[in-house]
């Protein structure tokens, strides 16, 4: 039984298909969601950090030049845009401002946090301009927390008292924001299901959302941890025990799908047709078609320094890159195994591959 009434575990191209359209008849589109990274810089050390090869500089971007983007942004038609990225995106001193920039402008916007540095004060000021903020904790416990996030254990009950004030700030302003926790599942952290499932539910979150590892092909920490299908089993068992005793209304969203897909570590699409629809700005303010691809050329189209959003995403080298993304990546090779865009591109493949007969349907 899915609880996942926010498709965490899918994609929502199926409510943007006039993109699909204009994709399908080859048009060069806006993208629909971007990524945005404000700083570069972070204040914990997780074991598992994807981007941990991207943090070796203190690098910000400029907030003035960014909500100029921004509104261009909202011009051109992106919808969406997530704070997160190769830091902790509150760390950026003007992150409120820029977010409520993006409201204003009538782009849906998210931050993906560790929360460690959230307060009332925080929260007072930027909850109001977010559609969602996922916290990324990764425990229930102070010891896992600062065996996998490499902080004291002090920053377990620092982060659990700001999550407390945005669902209280949540509620107490009867913001829509939803409010979620992330639960990334390693071997350091399993033994911390049940009591996350008690906790998470109990302080009163939207939702609490377990996800599979995944590694970066740039990511200097690899584990190269795995899921066997018994282990997938023990803790869909424990998801769904949970969900029959409890009568809160926090959703339990165990990311099944993603799993036994890393667990194949086999692409289930052939090439990669998903590149049109998001993008990527690093801290440097690079626009880049891929987030697995920083600091390669072939993914780097413009930068937003110096650069309006019309030519960077109308341009000759986003179209070219996003040809290449199609036609020349090796998908089993060089990409990253249950990317940000697999469900997307197992939905654009499928309609790549017109059946016979197609108006029989």
């Amino acid at each position: 039984m899915s609880n996942d009434r926010f498709a965490i575990d899918s994609h929502k191209l199926y409510w943007h298909l006039d993109r699909v359209s204009d994709w399908q008849k080859n048009r060069l589109i806006a993208p629909i969601y971007l990524e945005i990274s404000p700083v570069s810089y972070c204040n914990h050390h997780c074991i598992f950090c994807g981007l941990d090869f991207a943090r070796n500089e203190r690098v910000a971007l400029d907030a003035d030049v960014l909500m100029t983007r921004i509104e261009e942004m909202g011009r051109l038609g992106v919808k969406s845009i997530m704070f997160a990225g190769e830091g902790e995106p509150l760390l950026h001193p003007r992150l409120a401002e820029i977010a409520a920039r993006a409201s204003s402008c009538g782009i849906d916007v998210s931050v993906t946090t560790n929360g460690m540095s959230g307060n009332s004060a925080v929260w007072e000021k930027l909850l109001p301009s977010l559609t969602w903020i996922r916290f990324s904790i990764d425990a229930a416990t102070a010891e896992t927390y600062a065996a996998v996030h490499g902080v004291p254990t002090a920053g377990f009950e620092r982060t659990i008292a700001s999550l407390r004030e945005a669902v209280r700030i949540k509620r107490e302003l009867n913001l829509p924001v939803t409010v979620g926790v992330q639960f990334l599942m390693i071997q350091q952290n399993l033994a911390d299901i049940k009591e996350a499932l008690t906790l998470y539910s109990e302080i009163g979150t939207d939702y609490l959302a377990f996800k599979p590892y995944s590694e970066h092909p740039q990511m200097l920490n690899k584990s190269g941890y795995m899921y066997s299908a018994e282990l997938i089993d023990s803790i869909d068992e424990q998801v769904q025990a949970f969900m029959k005793s409890s009568a809160g209304k926090t959703a339990i969203i165990f990311r099944k799908a993603a799993t036994e897909a890393y667990g194949d570590q086999l692409p289930r699409f052939s090439s990669c047709c998903a590149l049109p629809f998001w993008g990527y700005i690093s801290s440097a303010g690079d626009f880049y078609t891929c987030s697995v691809f920083l600091n390669d050329e072939r993914f780097k189209v413009g930068n937003v320094s110096d650069e309006e959003m019309t030519a960077i995403l109308f341009g000759e080298r986003r179209r070219s890159s996003l040809q290449y993304g199609k036609n020349g990546l090796t998908i089993g090779h060089e990409c990253r195994v249950n990317c940000r865009m697999a469900r997307a591109n197992e939905f654009l493949n499928f309609l790549e591959r017109t059946p016979d007969h197609v108006n029989f349907i």
